[in-house]
């Protein structure tokens, strides 16, 4: 930008909560800031301003309609680039979660990104970028975000949350797997604090453990992405087995609060447990995926992998997709 080079389009590729948007948005007011800088913005001045609060007449964003980015959405956005700019000297487009245009809509984008207008950028943002067809990609400058260290996301938590307890936020940043935004929304949701009672239920230290299965499976709802995040928890705990199972040494485990649960775990499984009880797992997570009903999946999961009497842990999940669909 300070050498006034600036692609037509940009492909903005990591995990979810990375900060893809926010730096779409931050170029988005440099591009369009009115205080002369040409690599840096103000944000007070009206570009800016409108910009954060999307109302900007040259900033046009585009997010799934449902599951998918359609075809009429993408034609809205060329229909709108057909005009001239309304007050700065560049368009903005963002299309976030890229992945999810169905054939229809990328062959649309495809036109514009061949032929694209002038002082026009376009942002595609995408956790799965190799979703996207390669005529979009192979048009687009790539620019990758790479997870952030656990240290930084806790020193962030501290500044944007305030000061609590340490092991908290560090909890917090070495389970979210180097989103930020995954950290903060857990730090809203409790969804750490149903991850321990899932632990419970799973290493059999809950009292009255079938009562407990059922009526935590109630209080989770039909939240499908809720419940595949407290998965993706549940994975990590699994795998905080296998490592101390393997040998591996307590500052070496994720689930930092429950590293002594951890270890007597790992006294206490079979590798082939330990493998089938990360390949059940994964089944719920592709149940969840489906049409499965998301309360039968959680308790059929839960009764198989807790050390409930008479269960052996035996087969798929899933044993019958038909059934948890009732």
């Amino acid at each position: 930008m300070q050498r006034g080079t600036v692609a037509h389009a940009y492909l903005f590729t990591g995990i979810p909560g990375i900060g893809k948007m926010s730096v779409a948005r931050s170029l988005a007011k440099a591009l369009t800031c009115s205080s002369g800088s040409k690599a840096d913005f103000c944000d007070a001045c009206t570009s800016c301003l409108m910009i954060n609060g999307e109302t900007h007449p040259d900033l046009h964003i585009i997010e799934p309609d449902g599951d998918f980015i359609k075809i009429s959405q993408v034609r809205t956005m060329q229909d709108r680039l057909l005009y001239t700019h309304f007050l700065d000297r560049y368009r903005l487009v963002l299309i976030d979660r890229a992945e999810a245009m169905n054939l229809q809509s990328a062959n649309c984008l495809l036109k514009t990104l061949e032929e694209p207008p002038e002082n026009t950028v376009i942002i595609l943002l995408t956790s799965f970028p190799y979703r996207i067809p390669a005529t979009i990609r192979s048009r687009c400058q790539r620019v990758v975000f790479h997870p952030l260290p656990s240290r930084m996301i806790e020193e962030m938590l501290q500044e944007l949350r305030g000061p609590t307890a340490s092991d908290v936020y560090r909890l917090s940043s070495r389970l979210a797997g180097g989103s930020l935004g995954r950290a903060l929304r857990w730090q809203e949701s409790g969804i750490l604090q149903q991850r321990k009672r899932l632990l419970a239920l799973v290493a059999g230290s809950a009292h009255s453990l079938l009562n407990a299965i059922f009526d935590f499976a109630d209080e989770l709802g039909e939240d499908r992405e809720a419940l595949r995040e407290l998965l993706d928890l549940l994975r990590m705990w699994i795998r905080d087995v296998m490592i101390a199972k393997g040998g591996g040494a307590t500052a070496d485990l994720l689930n930092i609060d429950c590293a002594d649960r951890a270890m007597h775990m790992a006294r206490t499984l079979s590798w082939p447990r330990l493998f089938q009880q990360d390949l059940l797992v994964a089944d719920a997570q592709s149940a969840l995926q489906g049409p499965a009903n998301p309360k039968l999946a959680m308790e059929q999961l839960l009764l198989m992998l807790s050390p409930t009497p008479g269960n052996r842990g035996a087969g798929p999940v899933l044993q019958s997709n038909a059934a948890l669909t009732l």
